[in-house]
């Protein structure tokens, strides 16, 4: 029996995307955890939510690990923006990912640096998790961690708050998970100013021209089936 790769991520991730700007167009593309899943001969477990934030990321693979149903060969959580909001109802994850293009002065300095811890958490914990249940863990951020933006894809602008990043990369480096998360995080810590970097802007090659052709579109920057191989290929790469 194949062992099982176990992902959980957003948009980015999950296996059912439709793209909001184009609900007709078919997206029906194998997704990056399918096709890492082939590449090492591993079953997929893939429990990618469009909208969901790194709560329902963390939650959703640490309940199934947990469980102890599967024969778990490695765990990929793709982490996304952390100020996203899950919530669970009865059996049923909601989310509102409404709050990730919000500026930092949306939600207050101090709101914005909880919201980043909490996702610090969630890094360390599922970490350590793994660790204990001597499970594989590989750790990537898929977009980035805690900047709210608005792109403009007609002007090709974006605005970066860089006075509100300077705070909250600040306020990451005082952090005590800062030298807690081990090197299968790949880009740890997240941001280039950092020395690290998230997948959207690295591999993926963020807003520009030449990430046109690894999108659903002009206007949807989400990656299309070229760019789901990128992510899968560029993972690979890194095992």
């Amino acid at each position: 029996m194949k062992k099982i790769l176990l992902t959980s991520g957003c948009s980015f991730t999950d296996k059912n995307f439709i793209s909001d700007f184009h609900p007709d167009m078919d997206t029906n593309w194998p997704m990056w955890p399918e096709l890492l899943a082939k590449k090492l001969d591993m079953d997929c477990i893939n429990l990618g939510q469009s909208g969901a934030g790194n709560e329902y990321i963390y939650s959703s693979l640490l309940d199934t690990i947990t469980r102890g149903e599967y024969n778990i060969g490695l765990v990929i959580p793709a982490w996304t923006q952390s100020q996203r909001k899950d919530w669970r109802n009865k059996q049923r994850w909601n989310n509102n990912s409404h709050y990730a293009n919000k500026s930092i002065k949306t939600f207050g300095n101090n709101d914005m640096y909880a919201y980043v811890d909490k996702s610090l958490r969630y890094f360390y914990s599922l970490q350590q998790v793994c660790k204990s249940e001597k499970i594989p863990l590989m750790q990537f951020q898929m977009l980035h961690l805690f900047r709210g933006y608005t792109y403009d894809p007609i002007k090709g602008e974006q605005n970066l708050r860089i006075e509100e990043k300077k705070e909250i990369l600040k306020h990451i480096l005082e952090s005590p998970y800062l030298n807690k998360i081990d090197d299968n995080f790949i880009g740890w810590p997240t941001d280039t100013s950092l020395g690290g970097f998230n997948f959207k802007h690295k591999v993926l090659k963020g807003y520009t021209k030449e990430a046109l052709e690894n999108n659903v579109s002009e206007i949807d920057s989400h990656p299309n089936a070229k760019g789901q191989e990128m992510i899968a290929e560029f993972l690979y790469e890194q095992l």
